[in-house]
């Protein structure tokens, strides 16, 4: 499944339009704190190292870019850049209600 566009809902909320018709929900200060790459997690214990409300709600994306056929990479306005959210991890990260309702380990931070 892949994203059809992106908007900028407020300041701190993405919104993806799937392939699907599914309109994805995304706080960006969640996304970044869900980063999988090895500066955000450890490579050998996969601990996360940065930890839900270690960043503050001013980091916001800077730059969205797509990544070949797969994937996502989101500059943020802290300088991190290096991680890939791919499609499948994107979605799996949706915070819409609907999302939310069926993945009860998944927190609404969104209104």
């Amino acid at each position: 499944m892949k994203p059809v566009s992106l908007k900028k809902i407020d300041p701190r909320t993405l919104g993806v339009e799937w392939e699907d018709a599914h309109q994805g929900v995304y706080d960006t200060t969640f996304l970044r704190e869900h980063c999988t790459c090895a500066a955000c997690v450890d490579e050998w214990t996969g601990e996360r190292k940065v930890k839900t409300g270690m960043l503050p709600a001013t980091v916001l994306p800077v730059t969205i870019d797509s990544v070949g056929n797969y994937g996502l990479q989101i500059r943020f306005s802290d300088g991190h850049a290096t991680g890939i959210y791919t499609y499948d991890y994107l979605r799996s990260l949706c915070q819409c209600p609907g999302c939310h309702s069926r993945e009860s380990g998944n927190p609404l931070l969104i209104p």
